[in-house]
């Protein structure tokens, strides 16, 4: 998406809400938040989290939690 100024901006309205906290288990495993893999109700600070998550990437070429197996 583009501003105004047609500046780019981040977005991803694949999950999107209206609600203040969700339990849904949805996205790329190395990027989810601890409280997305425990289950427990969480809000938009998970937000926060996979936006730095694919900050670190961006700058360090991999994701923060890789491995080798999923399993």
């Amino acid at each position: 998406m583009l501003d105004i100024n047609g500046h780019i901006k981040l977005t991803d309205f694949g999950l999107s809400t209206k609600e203040k906290t969700s339990k849904s288990y949805c996205g790329t495993p190395e990027y989810l938040a601890p409280e997305i893999i425990e289950g427990t109700p969480y809000g938009e600070s998970v937000d926060l989290w996979c936006f730095g998550c694919l900050l670190y990437e961006m700058l360090n070429g991999k994701p923060p939690f890789s491995q080798k197996s999923r399993i």
